[in-house]
């Protein structure tokens, strides 16, 4: 505050030519180091200090809506005798405040030549830094909506989609919590918030624009998702946020509501596929009951396996249909080689192994299931490169023909055939272990054990 009293001016002359030089080393460092703004600032008004003869100086400034900066030199304040405006435009964004060294005596005439000028110059490099600031938060604006549409454009899932978009706005518009509100009501969430999601379901958009407020203890912005209701929001403790954020987010959610609608289109086509994979599968079943029940147990063994070695979704898709299809080129073998009692002889078993031939053949006539017919043709080859039908070996072996040939041995030990019992899982589980790293990679007969656990403790 200033003082409300009568003044005699300072008398003396001032170096100006040394201030103005003060001066243009402060604007070269900032245009140098744009990020120590208040550092050089800081060091700027204790050189005026002492060159202007004045016994404290105080600079605060807003650089924008949630940065700022506040400077003090040392010496008595609480006083100010001159307080000169920082402007930028038209608009005042904060003040430099000046004491001199005797009580009721008024800066003199020089002394406030210098910290005009002083004001002058840090208005200019509190305005660069504000324009800095602003095209950082126009960056940001334009990389959240940019990195979502690619994110969100890879993505078929929808149960991936809330999770993806989540993580992505938290890291990219600096907030320390994520939710997604979705349309069943129920709330999925990441980061550090979690008092209050309770309360989203009751936030009411204007218009569906941007809501921005409180919740809980955290300053919040939302924005509907589509029209079939939804919602996303960012939390954060330390500052309020602002409306070009609540834009940018709900860009994000557009792009959000467009994979949600693509997601939901390729599951109603995935269903309508397994559908008819399941109907090829059951032409089989008709031929083969022991081969259509092996099929249905096998499907769902396959893919725990494949998602506890972390297979990518695009590879648990090819896993799901491989483990239903695997088999599909039984069709051409022979009924009295199909469903003998017996063991098969030599010429029975050549026969026998064309089946992975057949079924990959079939199934290349499927559109888009070109990396389901590779799998179907490897599904009988061995760790040690002693399979057929192309005798293909380790990592050569596509990951979900490993799989299956693993849940295959697993299976066909573990049930009865025509000439024989079947043997308990440890049994079967020990015969795996004897042949792994020979005919079964040992990394998958590992996943098998992992899951068989799992199951285990589930039955408990």
């Amino acid at each position: 505050m200033r003082r409300e009293t009568t003044y005699r001016r300072v008398s003396g002359d001032v170096d100006f030519g040394r201030v103005l030089q003060v001066l243009a080393d402060f604007g070269e460092r900032v245009a140098v180091e744009p990020g120590n703004l208040e550092a050089a600032s800081r060091e700027m008004l204790a050189e005026l200090r002492g060159l202007l003869g004045l016994g404290c100086m105080k600079l605060r400034a807003e650089i924008s809506e949630r940065r700022g900066i506040s400077v003090e030199t040392e010496g008595e304040n609480g006083w100010w005798d001159a307080e000169i405006p920082i402007m930028r435009g038209k608009i005042r964004v904060g003040s430099l405040s000046a004491r001199t060294t005797q009580t009721g005596i008024a800066p003199g005439e020089e002394q406030l030549r210098g910290l005009r000028a002083a004001a002058s110059h840090l208005a200019l490099a509190v305005d660069a830094a504000h324009a800095r600031e602003s095209a950082a938060m126009r960056a940001v604006h334009g990389s959240v909506v940019q990195l979502a549409s690619e994110a969100l454009g890879k993505i078929l899932e929808e149960d991936r989609l809330y999770k993806t978009v989540l993580v992505l706005t938290l890291e990219l518009m600096d907030a320390s919590g994520a939710a997604a509100l979705l349309e069943d009501g129920s709330v999925t969430g990441v980061g550090e918030f979690k008092e209050g999601l309770d309360a989203l379901g009751e936030v009411a958009f204007p218009a569906r624009k941007p809501w921005i407020g409180r919740i809980g203890d955290r300053h919040a912005v939302g924005v509907p998702v589509g029209r079939g209701g939804g919602a996303l929001f960012l939390f954060r403790k330390e500052w309020p946020y602002l409306a070009w954020e609540g834009v940018s987010l709900k860009l994000v959610a557009r792009q959000l509501d467009r994979a949600r609608e693509r997601s939901r289109m390729y599951a109603e086509r995935e269903k309508t596929n397994l559908d008819a994979v399941a109907a090829l599968a059951a032409s089989l079943e008709m031929r083969d009951s022991t081969t259509g029940e092996h099929i249905h147990r096998a499907q769902g063994l396959a893919v725990e396996v494949a998602g506890a070695l972390g297979l990518e979704p695009e590879r648990l898709r090819t896993m799901r249909y491989a483990a239903v299809l695997h088999d599909i080129g039984k069709v051409g073998i022979p009924d009295a080689i199909l469903n003998k009692p017996g063991k098969l002889d030599e010429a029975e078993w050549a026969f026998m192994r064309r089946h992975p031939k057949i079924g990959a053949d079939i199934i290349s006539r499927i559109g888009g299931f070109e990396s389901v017919a590779a799998v179907v043709l490897a599904h009988h080859e061995r760790h040690d490169g002693q399979g057929y039908p192309a005798r293909m070996a380790g990592q050569e072996i596509p990951v979900e023909a490993r799989i299956i040939s693993v849940i295959d041995a697993y299976d066909a030990m573990t049930n009865d055939r025509p000439y024989r019992n079947g043997m308990s899982p440890e049994e079967a589980i020990a015969e795996l272990d004897a042949c792994s790293g020979r005919q079964f990679d040992p990394e998958v007969v590992e996943a098998l054990k992992a899951v068989l656990i799992d199951r285990g403790r589930e039955d408990d």
